[in-house]
C-alpha cells in the first residue's frame, strides 16, 4: 500500500511540475499562430523624381568620348500594378511574400545648356531627349503586422519593405543631338528596385497604402552620326518615387 501511494505521489508531483511547462507551450503555440496565406493586387499612381547624372557618348569609330555633365531629367508621373502572395509562415514577427510589379515612367530630358567635356570642356546645348521606361520588378517582401484582431488576423496596420532585381525596358527618342535628326533606340537592362511603405486596411480585403521607391539602372543607346560614325550614349537613371494606391486582398 505504501509503495503504491508513493508511486502515485511521485507521479502527481511530475504532472504538477509538467503542467506549467505544458501551459506555457500551448500559450506560445497560440501566440505564434502563423499568418494566413494571402493573394494581393495593388494599383498605384505617383511621382517619379530622377537625379541629375552625367551622360557619356562614345564613338567607337574614332575612339572619342564626350561627357555631358549633370544632365537634368524631368519629373514624371508613374503608375503601375503589382500582384503577389504572402506565404502562410512567419520569419520571426514578420510575414514573407513575393510580388511581380509592372510600372511606367518617363524621365525626359528637355533642352538645356550643359558643359561638354572631351579633350577640353565647352558649353553648349543638349537638345530634347525623350525617355519612356517600363519596369518589371521581381519583389521579395517583408511586412510587420500591427493591430491584429479577429477581423484583421494579419494586422490592420502593415509597414512593409520590398527589394529585388528588375528589368528596365527604355525607349529613347533623340531630337537633334545626332545627325540625322529624330532617331530612336530601345535598351533592355537589369537593375534594382527597393521600397518601403505602409498599408492600412479598411476591411479584410481592401487597403490603401503609401510607398517610397528607389530604382537604378544604366541604359545604353546607339545612334548614327554622319560625322563621327555610330554613337553609344549611356547614363545611369537613379529615380525616387512617391506612390499612393489601393490594395485588394484575397
Amino acid at each position: 500500500m505504501f509503495g503504491r501511494c508513493f508511486r502515485v505521489t511521485v507521479a502527481g508531483l511530475r504532472w504538477t511540475r509538467a503542467l506549467p511547462l505544458l501551459t506555457a507551450t500551448i500559450a506560445c503555440l497560440v501566440i505564434a499562430t502563423p499568418a494566413a496565406a494571402e493573394w494581393f493586387t495593388d494599383l498605384y499612381l505617383g511621382g517619379a523624381f530622377t537625379e541629375k547624372h552625367d551622360v557619356d557618348t562614345n564613338f567607337p569609330t574614332t575612339g572619342d568620348q564626350v561627357t555631358t555633365l549633370d544632365v537634368t531629367f524631368n519629373n514624371s508621373f508613374v503608375g503601375g500594378i503589382r500582384g503577389g502572395y504572402w506565404f502562410p509562415f512567419d520569419l520571426g514577427p514578420l510575414n514573407f511574400g513575393v510580388g511581380l510589379d509592372i510600372s511606367h515612367f518617363a524621365p525626359n530630358v528637355s533642352r538645356q545648356t550643359r558643359t561638354f567635356c572631351a579633350r577640353f570642356c565647352v558649353t553648349g546645348e543638349f537638345e530634347d531627349f525623350d525617355l519612356s521606361v517600363w519596369t518589371i520588378g521581381f519583389d521579395a517582401m517583408l511586412r510587420y503586422p500591427l493591430l491584429k484582431s479577429s477581423q484583421f488576423p494579419n494586422g490592420q496596420l502593415q509597414p512593409y519593405l520590398t527589394i529585388g532585381p528588375a528589368i528596365f525596358v527604355a525607349h529613347a527618342e533623340d531630337s537633334r543631338n545626332f545627325e540625322p535628326s529624330n532617331q530612336s533606340d530601345t535598351d533592355t537592362s537589369v537593375g534594382v528596385k527597393l521600397g518601403a511603405g505602409v498599408a492600412w486596411l479598411f476591411t479584410k480585403n481592401i487597403a490603401v497604402f503609401g510607398e517610397y521607391r528607389y530604382t537604378h539602372f544604366s541604359p545604353e543607346f546607339t545612334f548614327r552620326d554622319d560625322v563621327l560614325g555610330n554613337a553609344n550614349l549611356s547614363t545611369a537613371i537613379n529615380t525616387h518615387s512617391v506612390l499612393v494606391g489601393a490594395s485588394f486582398r484575397f
